[in-house]
């Protein structure tokens, strides 16, 4: 899979770097390993500038209520999307999906996307 994981568990982080090209179904693995692992409350930065996923709105939406239904919804962390300045398209889609669900946002920079998140996390 194009998608590679670095959990902190001591931080409250994960980081899902997407190399090369993803599918829908990448996405929906991607979203079943946040919830499988545990890391729902945790910070989430999702770093696309080195990929990219050719998604529709129609699977994107679906990929939002299957996170939405998650029994532990409410308690999601921060979500931040690191994309390419040229290709963030299905980034900004997700992020207006899911607005208001919890705080999420969209950046050029890994930096400011960690600066972001360690500043949007619950204590």
């Amino acid at each position: 899979m194009p998608i590679h994981f670095d959990i902190s568990h001591l931080d409250r982080l994960v980081v899902a770097a997407i190399v090369g090209e993803v599918t829908p179904d990448d996405l929906a693995i991607m979203a079943r390993e946040f919830m499988e692992t545990g890391t729902q409350r945790y910070g989430k930065i999702i770093d696309t500038s080195a990929g990219v996923a050719v998604v529709d709105e129609t699977r994107l939406a679906a990929i939002a209520a299957f996170m939405r239904a998650d029994p532990k919804a409410a308690e999601r962390g921060p979500l931040a999307f690191v994309v390419d300045a040229e290709r963030g398209e299905v980034a900004d889609k997700f992020a207006e999906l899911t607005a208001g669900e919890r705080p999420v946002k969209v950046f050029i920079s890994l930096h400011a996307a960690r600066k972001w998140v360690r500043e949007n996390m619950k204590k």
